[in-house]
């Protein structure tokens, strides 16, 4: 998070100018403002935020396991710098074409720390960009892997939660700016702007490891 000051007679006599790096449900003294010298002070503030830690170094020797069910497989309906919406800071992500209500696994150990799962509603325009259903899980290395497109109701996890890579975490769905019943999966990390930034990953898969399958590539979920 970035914090912008607008300030008459006050100045900052306690903590930095940011960015910070904000946990959830977490209250933090950022800084202290303190009256210049006696007579009518002011200010105004505006700030902005992304979602994930801005210090997260990615473990690229980690191997992610295929977000579904051991056997199951899906075809990839757009990967890295797809043209639809994994462009430019969400270019590393890859959407994997499944009917809705398919059972979503965690790809890697980590925490809960965010979701979403009452939005009903879905297209392909981007008024319906933040109406999307989600689970969000922070990794060791601090980094988040993100599970978007969730059907309503489809979160089967609770925030705090605690999940090893395989466990059940959620349905697919349609919720939210898309095409089609899919999900969408990326790994992230905070940026200084208002935007997070995707970050390259790697299946496993029986033909070995995979960094951003091509469209139409069929993926089959091994341990």
């Amino acid at each position: 998070m970035n914090i912008e000051l607008e300030l008459l007679n006050l100045h900052r006599t306690e903590g930095g100018a940011g960015p910070f790096v904000l946990g959830g449900n977490e209250r933090v003294h950022v800084f202290t403002l303190s009256q210049r010298r006696k007579s009518e002070w002011s200010y105004r503030y505006t700030f902005t935020w992304s979602r994930g830690d801005i210090t997260a170094r990615h473990d690229d020797s980690h191997m992610y396991r295929l977000p579904f069910a051991l056997g199951k497989a899906f075809s990839v309906g757009q990967s890295c710098n797809g043209n639809f919406t994994h462009t430019g800071p969400h270019r590393f992500a890859v959407d994997f074409n499944m009917p809705e209500g398919t059972a979503i696994h965690a790809a890697r150990d980590g925490v809960v720390v965010d979701l979403k799962e009452n939005s009903r509603s879905g297209g392909p325009g981007e008024q319906y960009k933040d109406q999307g259903n989600y689970v969000v899980i922070q990794h060791a290395d601090r980094t988040l892997a993100q599970y978007f497109h969730l059907r309503p109701g489809g979160a089967e996890v609770r925030l705090g939660d605690r999940v090893r890579a395989g466990t059940l975490i959620g349905y697919s769905g349609n919720t939210g700016q898309s095409t089609g019943p899919h999900l969408h999966f990326d790994v992230i990390r905070g940026t200084k702007t208002v935007k997070s930034e995707t970050l390259p990953f790697r299946f496993v898969t029986a033909q070995g490891p995979v960094r951003c399958p091509p469209r139409g590539t069929t993926l089959r979920a091994v341990k």
